[in-house]
């Protein structure tokens, strides 16, 4: 449960798999991903109450949450195991973490605050990103606001599976809390496509950061975004750039323009986009794959004339093309590279002194706002505050079209770039005061 005085324990539950492992998945092997891994990912999503229904009363909504979850661990097995070493996943079906709280003000006042911080008390531990000290590969809380909504916050390994994987997790544990019939059909196919390594020294290497930062939601609306479309489609000769590429290219700039002043000079800087691989692989995987099936590229700005969005959405595009034309190699591009490199150089991955590393990582795809335990869609998605400094996560609105940004920047850095009047242009704070 997150350290919070507004936050009180109801009941602490351990959920296992509604049926036992079949003894051939017992031993579920990691990847190569997996291993570098150190982290848990954290999704919490908010639901206000609907009118006078009694079907969210906490104790009818705790047992039809826990038997649905139980069901869904049936399926995403190795979540409910124990990592055995640094090689394997014991999937023992042990079961996971489950509080359910009461959280002592109206779910409004926690949506309402400047910075998603506040948003962390739907989450079951005070530093969301880090895994448990307890050996759990899923920790979940359900949070009942005194105004009758509710909140359903887990922090899910990444050892075990990406954002791709953590999504689908939580859209499929609303199907069957929603009907217990449905059959899902997910496959954990992570290390046969990143095989594992037998160099210890790879192990755990990308932790999250602690966080000294905030986090701060954005949202871009279709129409602005496709006047973005259109200038730097014009200027860079792009043909209809994505919105992920228009975004987060607009995000970075002002990001560097913010560090820029308070640093007192400029610094050079990589963006790098975090790209799913499901699609791009031969042959190519549907979104049921699970696992850390992820890679990436990254364009870098050496100086301040560099910091141009529509050469950045070229240079992006570039990028993404050589990960789209060589297929058979995709797996071999800048993400493994880089973590291979550095590591064999005895360097934490995407820590220097000289370059300043931002990353962004677009959730346009998943259905965060599509998960439905019942309620309806959420009226938030949130992911906690971090992993890092300097770390843009994008994902669809609720409105659909647009882009909602959740943007992570030191203190300093926030205090310029949320009030930059040329973001501002195309950039709603959430919430808007």
């Amino acid at each position: 449960m997150a350290s919070s005085s507004v936050v009180s324990l109801i009941s602490k539950k351990i959920i296992k798999p509604s049926i036992q492992t079949p003894i051939p998945l017992r031993s579920h092997k990691l990847s190569f991903l997996d291993q570098v891994f150190d982290m848990s990912i954290p999704f919490a999503f908010f639901y206000p109450k609907r009118g006078n229904d009694k079907s969210s009363e906490p104790s009818h909504v705790s047992h039809l949450l826990e038997k649905s979850l139980s069901k869904t661990l049936s399926y995403y097995y190795p979540y409910a195991g124990r990592i055995k070493g640094d090689r394997s996943v014991d999937c023992n079906d042990m079961g996971v973490d489950v509080s359910n709280v009461c959280v002592h003000c109206p779910m409004s006042e926690i949506l309402k605050r400047p910075y998603t911080n506040g948003e962390n008390v739907a989450f079951p531990q005070r530093l969301p990103w880090n895994h448990t000290d307890e050996g759990n590969l899923v920790v979940a809380q359900v949070s009942y606001f005194d105004c009758g909504g509710i909140a359903i916050g887990g922090c899910l390994s990444h050892k075990i599976g990406d954002a791709c994987t953590i999504s689908n997790f939580f859209y499929n544990w609303g199907v069957l809390n929603r009907d217990k019939s449905v059959t899902l059909s997910p496959r954990f196919v992570g290390e046969s496509i990143y095989p594992q390594s037998n160099d210890p020294s790879i192990v755990s290497t990308i932790k999250p950061e602690e966080p000294g930062y905030l986090g701060k939601r954005f949202v871009f609306p279709s129409a602005k975004i496709n006047a973005l479309k259109a200038k730097f489609s014009f200027d860079s000769g792009v043909q209809n750039p994505t919105r992920t590429e228009v975004v987060s290219t607009l995000i970075y700039k002002h990001a560097i323009a913010a560090r820029t002043t308070n640093f007192g000079s400029f610094k050079p800087s990589s963006l790098f986009q975090v790209s799913y691989m499901r699609e791009r692989l031969n042959p190519p995987l549907s979104q049921d794959a699970s696992g850390n099936i992820v890679s990436g590229f990254s364009v870098e700005t050496t100086n301040e004339r560099e910091v141009n969005c529509s050469r950045l959405v070229s240079e992006l595009r570039n990028e993404k093309e050589k990960l789209d034309q060589d297929k058979a190699r995709a797996i071999e591009n800048a993400f493994i590279s880089e973590v291979v490199d550095l590591l064999e150089k005895g360097k934490t991955p995407f820590n220097s002194d000289v370059l300043d590393y931002y990353f962004c990582l677009s959730l346009n795809a998943f259905p965060l706002y599509k998960t439905d335990f019942g309620w309806g869609k959420p009226a938030r998605v949130s992911l906690a505050t971090g992993p890092f400094n300097r770390w843009f996560h994008l994902m669809d609105n609720q409105s659909g079209g647009g882009v909602e940004a959740i943007v992570m920047l030191g203190e300093q850095d926030m205090s310029i770039f949320e009030r930059d009047p040329e973001l501002l242009e195309f950039a709603i704070p959430v919430p808007n005061h």
